[in-house]
């Protein structure tokens, strides 16, 4: 009986963590094309979508509700609005201050051109910390892109996914 006891305890406890982390998530993206309109701005990237109750989305600032160790992926589309070319960055912010090599950057070769940038990363965080993500460019109108083709699924101009470890 105490064996029997012992395997429901573990799998009591096991069911538990797992409700627990597959609940502490966030899915957000945006449809909107978000552009550098001078050289030398930043940008907040403004997204929305699916959060648990363990983040609070506004605009581009996402806080935190529940400490913990957490894994983000930031994927954007990225490219000109118009004639441009030039390089075009991406990279966190915690609670308004850049945070130290999380940026990247794509060049854009030609005005036709895109490509997806990625950033990602693991970090503690604590309960009421801003995380943000941030644009800037070479040339205004370089930014993240969001396009429509027909007969066919939208592509966010960015798609980001952030959970608990």
């Amino acid at each position: 009986m105490r064996k029997v006891l012992s395997i429901l305890a573990a799998g009591l406890v096991a069911v538990s963590a797992s409700l627990a982390m597959a609940t502490t998530y966030s899915a957000l993206t945006s449809m909107d094309t978000q552009v550098v309109k001078a050289v030398g701005a930043v940008v907040p990237v403004v997204m929305s979508g699916d959060s648990s109750t363990a983040f609070k989305i506004n605009g581009a600032k996402l806080t935190v509700q529940r400490s913990g160790d957490y894994y983000f992926n930031a994927a954007a589309q990225v490219g000109g609005a118009g004639a441009e070319v030039g390089n075009i960055y991406l990279w966190l912010r915690l609670n308004g201050e850049d945070v130290p090599d999380s940026n990247s950057v794509q060049t854009i070769p030609s005005p036709k051109f895109t490509a997806v940038l990625v950033s990602q990363g693991g970090m503690s965080l604590k309960k009421g910390d801003v995380l943000e993500f941030v644009i800037g460019a070479t040339a205004p109108g370089l930014g993240i892109i969001a396009t429509k083709p027909a007969g066919m699924p939208a592509v966010p101009s960015i798609i980001f996914s952030i959970f608990e470890l």
